[in-house]
């Protein structure tokens, strides 16, 4: 058996990444009606960017493989949440752009969106959630500097 309370704390903190993960993913497809929490972030990025993002640019956000970015996009183009435009400066790039269906997705609990996320984050004081979220930007700057080692 694990003697958690003798583990090495970045073990506990690495594992419980990966269960928290597949935690709120399992919660979040419970709860969207015509798609994936996968495709829900897909096009949430697309907020993120300026301009629409081209699908290099929402794999390197997401830290997917622009395969498995494609494929999210694709099924999102065939649901009609997204539409693709070629970009005006390169011919080879096409830019992502939400349709209107995307943006009124439906949920089973339409009401509880937001709330969702306040009441995941109420067992945290507002210390902890700024602790939280800080520690949590050190992690992915360090998970790139990492990939780009592994990379070169």
């Amino acid at each position: 058996m694990y003697d958690f309370e003798n583990m090495d704390q970045r073990l506990i903190a690495y594992v419980n990444i990966f269960v928290c993960a597949n935690r709120l993913q399992a919660i979040m497809d419970s709860g969207l009606e015509d798609i994936t929490a996968k495709q829900w972030l897909a096009i949430t990025m697309i907020d993120a960017f300026p301009e629409p993002p081209t699908l290099k640019q929402m794999a390197e956000m997401s830290g997917v493989t622009h395969q498995s970015m494609r494929q999210i996009v694709d099924r999102l183009i065939d649901k009609g949440f997204l539409e693709v435009v070629p970009d005006k400066k390169d011919k080879r790039a096409i830019r992502l752009v939400k349709t209107e269906a995307a943006n009124n997705i439906r949920t089973k609990k339409a009401d509880q969106n937001i709330s969702f996320v306040y009441r995941l984050f109420d067992c945290l004081s507002n210390e902890e959630t700024t602790a939280y979220c800080s520690a949590l930007a050190k992690l992915c700057d360090r998970l790139n500097e990492l990939k780009e080692e592994n990379d070169s």
